[in-house]
């Protein structure tokens, strides 16, 4: 007979605490129990005792028609044994009959408050079956029962964080790690929880404690370090390194961090000095390449930058981090022809890197080779399919190539995700102002960046030449000219505000403004000719 699959659902939950599901587990009378669970001893009936054996070899041969017919054989003779109810209960569990064995395991506890195995197993089973509130009133009372089992904390913990209650998660680990300290994961996962929420004294203490218990896991030092950092707090993380390192010896991990606290302090030729000799020594570790390699980017040391990311490519052919890097140093000397070499060779080896993807995309935009840079956007949308960046810079050239229809729906949908998102609210704007469609749409997207946003010297730009579209030159001008005050080199506003004093009869101002605007962008035809109409 084919055995009843059980759903994939919560059973990692059950995996994770090392707990083996005792709906898989076949309930015998001798079955052991806890100590501390008193138990009324009762001579079974031998003939019930017999039936119920011949229902436990049918269970095990997997004929769970014919086991459940020996049990309730064995119910008559012993009508209030436990352990017959649950026997019942896991047979039509795997008969694909959740309703009846639900009422056995209920029938089981109502006999016996603290039948382990029938708690256990009516906790398995709400949670395969998403009946969290349930699992959880039956798991509390496991809990209760035996509070120096962590698995059961384990498993609510699980069940909290499913419910996405990660302060109350993070205090049950806790709970679990002081029953069994040496477990270092439990620890972590409250810690990563405190990180969720945004509990950073919390995480701080957690890493700390992870940090001093666990010397050689090099990523708890990481992320008290960065912690740290985020506070301001670099002497404290540098002290806290020295004592490590006075009780335990130094380390290339614990130097790598030590740099990092004293770049971020404001001693750089000393952390420059430790990362360089890192490298040097450890050449076979990445890891303090990208740790040097941030730095010099960070200096705009970008010669240096360069070698370091083409020996990471030589030294670690297979890691796209060094790709991704060296291709950072073209992305700042504007060099994208340079990052579509680099990349474009190992873009299928890396096609489900998002970032490899996303950089093609943008460079292939940059010098307009549209077609190319959609089909990268698109890869990078499908390892990342809510990815904002994508989004936008997908929407940017369908607006460039003239498929509004595309960009329409994908602003649409920026702004359906987030209604805070200002730069979609205003790129909207903007591509309905230069088609000169639904310009009272267009002001209301357009408010509603600059409402998000009132500093935006382009925010306010789109507002104004909005403005100027509608014919209401006062405000398009007052808009504009405050665009100015903010960023004064842009020459797209200072074309916008030339096109405005032409409006109001001020055409030697609007000749200034397009002079300044060609001085910015030489090579724009339309202005040229604005310059010298004639």
């Amino acid at each position: 007979m084919k055995v009843y699959k059980k759903k994939n659902l919560i059973l990692f939950i059950l995996i994770f605490i090392g707990c083996k599901s005792t709906l898989n587990h076949n309930p015998s009378i001798n079955d052991s129990t806890d100590s501390d669970v008193e138990i009324e001893e009762k001579v079974p009936n031998p003939k019930g005792l017999r039936h119920f054996m011949d229902g436990q070899l049918l269970m095990n041969q997997g004929d769970f028609a014919m086991a459940i017919i020996e049990f309730q054989e064995a119910l008559t003779l012993d009508p209030n044994v436990s352990a017959i109810h649950t026997a019942i209960a896991e047979s039509y569990w795997n008969l694909g009959k959740p309703k009846l064995s639900e009422k056995h395991l209920l029938i089981a506890i109502k006999n016996d408050a603290k039948d382990k195995q029938a708690l256990q197993m009516i906790s398995d089973q709400y949670i395969l079956e998403k009946k969290f509130t349930k699992a959880t009133t039956y798991l509390q009372r496991l809990n209760n029962l035996y509070p120096n089992e962590s698995k059961y904390i384990i498993a609510l913990a699980e069940l909290k964080k499913v419910n996405q209650e990660y302060k109350d998660a993070m205090e049950l680990y806790l709970a679990a790690y002081k029953l069994e300290s040496d477990r270092n994961e439990l620890l972590e996962t409250a810690g990563r929880f405190a990180l969720q929420i945004k509990d950073e004294e919390k995480a701080k203490s957690i890493f700390k404690k992870l940090s001093e218990t666990d010397i050689d896991q090099p990523r708890y030092l990481s992320i008290y370090i960065d912690l740290l950092s985020r506070s301001g707090l670099f002497q404290e993380g540098i002290e806290f390194i020295e004592s490590l390192n006075k009780e335990y010896g130094e380390n290339s991990e614990r130097k790598a961090q030590l740099a990092i606290l004293l770049y971020r302090s404001g001693e750089k030729v000393k952390a420059l000095t430790i990362l360089e000799l890192l490298v040097k020594d450890f050449s076979n570790n990445p890891n303090y390449y990208f740790s040097l390699f941030d730095i010099y980017m960070d200096e705009k040391q970008l010669d240096k930058a360069a070698i370091l990311g083409d020996k990471l490519i030589a030294n670690f052919p297979e890691d796209w981090r060094g790709y991704y890097s060296r291709s950072l140093v073209f992305m700042n000397e504007k060099d994208n022809k340079g990052v579509i070499s680099l990349l474009a060779p190992v873009s299928s080896t890396f096609e489900k890197i998002f970032s490899i993807q996303y950089l093609l995309g943008l460079s292939n935009y940059q010098i307009k080779e549209y077609e190319e840079a959609e089909k990268f956007f698109v890869n990078a949308l499908k390892i990342s399919p809510e990815s904002k960046n994508v989004l936008h810079s997908m929407a940017i050239l369908y607006d460039e190539i003239d498929q509004f229809e595309k960009s329409d729906s994908i602003y649409l949908k920026l702004i359906t995700i987030d209604s805070n998102d200002a730069q979609a609210f205003n790129n909207y704007a903007y591509s309905l102002v230069e088609r000169g469609i639904e310009l009272e749409k267009a002001l209301e997207l357009a408010s509603k960046a600059i409402e998000i946003e009132p500093n935006n010297a382009s925010y306010l730009d789109t507002i104004g030449w909005i403005y100027y579209k509608k014919n209401n030159f006062k405000k398009a001008q007052y808009y504009i000219e405050t665009s100015l005050t903010l960023n004064n080199d842009n020459s797209v506003v200072l074309e916008h505000l030339g096109d405005i004093m032409m409006k109001i009869n001020k055409t030697s101002d609007a000749m200034n403004f397009y002079r300044r605007a060609l001085s910015i962008d030489k090579s724009n035809q339309r202005l040229k000719e604005k310059v010298s109409p004639e």
